[in-house]
């Protein structure tokens, strides 16, 4: 391990990401959906992230929101090296990135600097040191705005508590591999599988673990160290982190898992009555925790940023836009929960699919849809809430940004890497000042449309062929690539008409391309 990691795995890159719950226009829509005010997130100057990582989500954001300022630090030189690779090719001129540790920049942070509208943690505070806590809540304290808000996740109990003995296994594996990383992850993960066949009781009695395992055996292994091998490993009560931020004058807001903050979607019915009286907010979110067993928070903090009335909540949401984002066909009525799959009604999100697939639309003329008359505003909230969650519907920003060309120079960089076999799996969505989620061949074909191949099926098709070949790519057909060249052909024309008559129209709606 490096001395300059303190503890951090850093012989392999982190896994390229983007998560769209920490842009600013899904972090307004989390805070307003309780009734809370989004602050100057609503239209932010400067936005940090805390631990980029490789970099893609600082990168495309800065992209799909040019007229903010983003900041970018990490302490791996390989990951600034990679996100500045991708902003100097895209010749973004509103996003820095730093090289440095979080104790680096709270030295240099001034006391009342309070410069920031927006501070992203993602995952980070599980795995950094207890040092590296006191200087992000000092890079808080000192930079974020009143009227700011704080993004944080990380891993919780009591959701992880069974898992804690695992992990500490995994490290130790790692302590004596002395091979790479992802290396050290593979020999644990066959060891605790070996045990849980051999009869050990730690298996025995938490019956969840195997099942775990077997989905870790088929996770990307660049991720799972940056996981489980850290050296700091802290799995967060929620009070702890809300006494936390606390010392830097934050309140908690909402989870930015918009689902989440629905009791009735998020709670074992039993439990509501219970948990919907608890006034407390710090001990309600205890026990909501303890009722939905959860393992991952997305905690949304506020410096200043009040309770509003109910016709201030109610004019701010009225004037907030939204948009489809995927294809109107791709749009489905099942949505994750943490008490499973959730099923909505086609008749009440049907006409709302329908409705974005005209083109962006507000919530109140969403909300004066014939569908809803009967229903009232907390129907149609619930609903884009619902949408919202299950990435099929993105929020836009209070004030859109007109300049897409930033975003599609950046989406042209990401699509000629694929086409050099470089995976980025997400693009920028300037409309929505997020991005969204693109497959390898859609970003073979975006390769082909910038290359000037014609919008047809056939010269698309063909375009497809010739870029999946050099890459190794194929079709799947019973787990085994296809080698039948008339299925190959049938496959590529789909490919290419789905593009072309779906997924197309819908990115230039986006500003995508």
């Amino acid at each position: 391990m490096a001395a300059w990691s303190e503890g951090y795995v850093a012989d392999i890159p982190y896994a390229l990401g983007f998560y769209r719950e920490t842009v600013p226009a899904h972090l307004a829509l989390a805070a307003l959906s309780v009734g809370r005010h989004p602050g100057s997130v609503a239209s932010p100057r400067r936005v940090l992230e805390l631990g980029i990582g490789m970099g893609l989500n600082s990168v495309l954001a800065a992209a799909s929101n040019p007229a903010t300022q983003f900041e970018g630090i990490d302490f791996n030189p390989l990951h600034i090296a990679h996100a500045r690779g991708l902003a100097e090719a895209a010749d973004l001129s509103n996003i820095s990135l730093l090289e440095a540790s979080f104790q680096d920049l709270a030295a240099v942070a001034q006391e009342g600097q309070h410069d920031l509208d927006l501070i992203v943690l993602h995952g980070i505070l599980s795995w950094v040191s207890a040092e590296a806590h006191e200087a992000i809540l000092t890079i808080v304290r000192r930079r974020l705005k009143p009227g700011g808000l704080l993004y944080v996740s990380y891993n919780c109990m009591p959701g992880w508590a069974p898992f804690l003995p695992m992990q500490r296994l995994m490290r130790e594996v790692g302590k004596r591999n002395s091979g790479r990383s992802d290396k050290s992850v593979g020999a644990a993960i066959d060891l605790a599988q070996a045990l849980a066949k051999e009869g050990a009781l730690y298996f025995a009695a938490n019956t969840g673990l195997a099942q775990r395992l077997e989905r870790m055996a088929s996770m990307d292994r660049g991720y799972l160290p940056h996981e489980y091998l850290n050296a700091n490993w802290h799995i967060f009560h929620f009070a702890d982190v809300a006494e936390m931020f606390g010392r830097a004058k934050l309140d908690f807001v909402s989870s930015a898992t918009l689902v989440e903050n629905a009791d009735g979607l998020a709670l074992p019915a039993g439990a509501r009555t219970r948990i919907e009286a608890e006034a407390d907010p710090i001990f309600k979110e205890t026990l909501r925790d303890l009722a939905s067993n959860k393992q991952f928070r997305r905690d949304l903090f506020g410096r200043g940023t009040g309770a509003l009335t109910g016709q201030e909540q109610s004019a701010l949401i009225a004037g907030t836009r939204f948009t489809l984002a995927v294809p109107r066909a791709k749009v489905t009525f099942t949505f994750p929960t943490l008490m499973g799959d959730l099923s909505g009604k086609a008749e009440l999100y049907g006409p709302i699919a329908d409705r974005l697939a005209q083109g962006p639309a507000s919530f109140s003329e969403i909300a004066a849809l014939p569908v809803f008359q009967a229903g009232g505003a907390g129907t149609v909230l619930q609903a884009l809430t619902l949408l919202v969650h299950g990435g099929q519907v993105l929020p836009l920003p209070a004030t859109p940004t007109m300049d897409f060309a930033p975003a599609q120079r950046l989406n042209s960089v990401l699509a000629e890497k694929m086409s050099q076999g470089r995976t980025y799996n997400f693009l920028a969505a300037p409309l929505a000042g997020s991005g969204v989620q693109a497959t390898n061949l859609e970003l073979l074909m975006l390769s082909a449309l910038r290359a000037g191949t014609r919008e047809t099926a056939d010269t698309m098709s063909a375009a497809l062929t010739e870029r999946m070949q050099p890459l190794g790519l194929a079709f799947l057909t019973d787990g085994k690539p296809e080698t039948e060249p008339r299925v190959i052909r049938a496959r590529t024309e789909g490919e290419a008409h789905g593009f072309l008559t779906e997924k197309l129209p819908l990115w230039r709606q986006l500003g995508v391309i």
